[in-house]
């Protein structure tokens, strides 16, 4: 039984350690870039114009979306739709 629980411990250990946030640049049509870095399947972090945004991830039809209350942040393939505080500017992957 000992054997069984530690076996299951650090199984769950190593499946937590090998979740790694993945990162994705994008150049925007103001000349901005905009980092976007996806720490687990919920979450993300926004890095744009010297500011990270803390966002959740949303329920989509097609794209992967994130936002929070001033961000919004939708991907489909290799091209981006981020409006903040209501300002639209479409990007595009690097």
């Amino acid at each position: 039984m000992y054997k069984m629980i530690l076996f299951t411990i650090s199984l769950l250990t190593i499946s937590a350690c090998s979740e790694k946030a993945h990162t994705n640049v994008y150049s925007c049509g103001n000349q901005e870039m905009a980092t976007i870095i996806s720490h687990d399947a919920e979450s993300a972090t926004l890095q744009y114009i010297n500011k990270d945004y803390q966002l959740t991830r949303q329920r989509s039809a097609s794209g992967v979306k994130f936002n929070s209350e001033e961000v919004l942040f939708w991907t489909k393939e290799n091209e981006a739709v981020l409006i903040i505080d209501g300002d639209k500017v479409h990007c595009i992957i690097e």
